[in-house]
């Protein structure tokens, strides 16, 4: 039914400000809009994302938004030359890749407001 629709991600911080600057600055994302209450930023494809600010924002324990890569080992060297640390979980290798033969490579950051991000190819 909703198959053919363009999806997106809705999810909040702690600090708009700061999640902006994260976004656009360290990530390069686009602001498309900004109204009081969140922010829309526009990714590849027709995609985008919104962060909204809660007074009481408590991170997820799990990924909450994924970027698409061509190469993950690329993204992670500029993600770290661009100071965001890449975090090591289980089964990920020295640089914070975990591989998989039948799914990709995938490896995951967080944002100012500690929610998990994962980049990621995908077979």
């Amino acid at each position: 039914m909703f198959g053919q629709n363009v999806t997106h991600a809705n999810f909040s911080v702690d600090d708009i400000e700061v999640a902006k600057k994260f976004y656009v600055d360290k990530l390069g994302f686009r602001i498309k809009r900004e109204t009081p209450y969140d922010v829309m930023f526009e990714a590849g494809a027709g995609t985008h994302f919104n962060v909204y600010p809660k007074e009481d924002h408590k991170a997820w324990d799990s990924t909450v938004f994924g970027i698409e890569v061509a190469d993950v080992k690329a993204a992670v060297d500029q993600l770290t030359a661009k100071g965001v640390t890449i975090e090591k979980v289980n089964g990920t290798d020295e640089n914070g890749i975990l591989s998989d033969p039948k799914m990709g490579d995938a490896a995951w950051f967080r944002d100012p407001a500690q929610n998990w991000i994962c980049i990621s190819s995908v077979k």
